[in-house]
């Protein structure tokens, strides 16, 4: 799904300086994988991030998502790389949601840019984050946790192949972050989805570690 190579961004502040933010890396993710990246703030994970996901070009090296290699696409097809192939997810729910829309509509919202308009899947999509009670219910009627998973369903709504989520539990309490991190378990499993996850939370290599160790039971052979 993701390969990097010798991946380089640098940012240029003015004519004399320039922040290197990523340099020389080289990463691969399969299809269906689910991936965290886990790193202080400013080691570079959120400009990884934007480069996947579109919104920022690499200064340098290869970068292939999906089979489509994001320096040299077109600005058209960027746009339609970002509606149809990716799928966001925000540490700030004010990038993710509209507030006087919704939970339902800003669902929706993804799929009308698109030019379709499909209420049953945007209900599906939040039924399927466990909000089936509060569909109707504006952003305010909302816990923190609640309008993230909201977030999640915007994030699902035109199919994506590829999740990438943004210091997701950055804002959430610890039970919260637990219920947030099994439902991106939940999506990997059963649509097969791949997702990338960064953050500096190292609560995320004991969900990592409990995980393991589940699968290590399921698959568990007696001789």
């Amino acid at each position: 799904m993701i390969t990097c190579e010798n991946l380089m961004k640098i940012y240029k502040i003015d004519d004399e300086m320039e922040v290197m933010a990523l340099q020389g890396l080289d990463l691969e993710v399969e299809k269906g994988e689910i991936m965290g990246i886990i790193g202080n703030s400013g080691s570079g994970k959120s400009t990884l991030l934007n480069m996947l996901g579109g919104l920022d070009r690499p200064t340098a090296g290869k970068l292939t998502v999906d089979g489509k290699d994001l320096l040299r696409l077109s600005e058209k097809d960027l746009v339609k790389y970002k509606l149809e192939t990716v799928g966001f997810i925000w540490q700030n729910n004010a990038r993710n949601l509209i507030p006087y829309l919704s939970a339902v509509e800003n669902v929706e919202l993804p799929m009308l840019l698109k030019g379709r308009h499909k209420r049953e899947r945007a209900k599906k999509l939040l039924e399927m984050v466990g909000l089936n009670q509060q569909m109707n219910s504006k952003l305010d009627k909302l816990s923190g946790g609640e309008q993230q998973r909201v977030a999640i369903a915007i994030s699902l709504a035109n199919n994506p192949r590829l999740l990438l989520a943004d210091e997701p539990t950055g804002s959430v309490d610890t039970k919260t972050a637990n219920i947030i991190l099994d439902l991106f378990r939940k999506l990997n499993r059963e649509l097969n989805i791949t997702i990338v996850i960064v953050t500096h939370d190292t609560q995320l290599i004991k969900k990592w570690i409990e995980w393991f160790r589940f699968e290590m039971g399921r698959h568990q052979v007696n001789f």
